[in-house]
């Protein structure tokens, strides 16, 4: 495929997620996943710093840099037509270090971004980052990852800290922690905009991807999943050796 018609592919990918109209996302690692996804009919992947982490070797994705993370992506938008979603790694903790992430993956043609709350805890300081970020790419969409504690006060104020970070100007909210069907109904009914649902396969969940697309979510990524069966493959094929 000719470079113009891999963006303008791209382009397209990421007009019908933002659409809602690529339900499921799976996640990608490397070049060699990231095509084995799109030769299955996925038109969009997540770039979790979790799983590039582990193809660097490192214990933690807070060992994980951007520069590392940014060859990653710059790979896979080299072989694939693939849109993606690429999650900041946590050595970013000031708006100007996040801008200048973002225009770093603006230029391999990446309009979403996913930033934690892990990287910068403080609302206000969110809200400056998601100000900031819409300033400078407004075309840019952001995928705000909010910690929800496992207990009812901990999900109530999740929800609170959504919504002041939707009324910033983020585009999208994804809530850690949860895992029963009710804490993803309550996060859907009271957020005041669209959502993300996130499986992780390493960790038991009562739900499956069809059943929150049911509930009205705008779409679900699955993580960890293609990493976790190629490190049993290794680890199989060194036992045979």
């Amino acid at each position: 495929m000719h470079w113009e018609d891999i963006e303008r592919t791209r382009e397209q990918s990421f007009a019908d997620f933002f659409a809602g109209k690529l339900p499921l996302i799976p996640s990608a690692h490397d070049p060699l996943s990231a095509q084995a996804l799109e030769q299955k009919g996925f038109r969009m992947a997540v770039l979790p710093t979790e799983d590039v982490s582990r193809v660097y070797g490192y214990t933690s994705s807070y060992m994980l840099n951007a520069m590392e993370m940014l060859a990653t992506a710059k790979t896979i938008t080299q072989v694939t037509a693939l849109a993606l979603l690429v999650q900041l790694p946590l050595d970013a903790r000031s708006s100007q270090q996040i801008v200048r992430q973002a225009y770093e993956l603006r230029q391999l043609g990446i309009q979403a971004i996913q930033i934690d709350d892990e990287k910068i805890h403080a609302t206000e300081e969110l809200t400056q980052v998601i100000v900031q970020m819409k300033h400078y790419f407004p075309e840019m969409r952001i995928v705000m990852t909010i910690r929800a504690d496992a207990s009812i006060a901990g999900i109530e104020k999740a929800v609170k800290k959504a919504n002041q970070l939707l009324h910033a100007g983020a585009d999208f909210v994804m809530f850690e922690g949860l895992y029963t069907e009710g804490e993803y109904l309550y996060t859907y009914q009271y957020t005041n905009g669209p959502l993300l649902a996130v499986l992780n396969e390493t960790k038991e969940q009562s739900l499956s991807y069809t059943q929150l697309n049911d509930m009205g979510y705008h779409a679900t990524i699955v993580r960890g999943g293609c990493i976790n069966r190629m490190k049993k493959i290794y680890e199989e094929a060194y036992n045979d050796a």
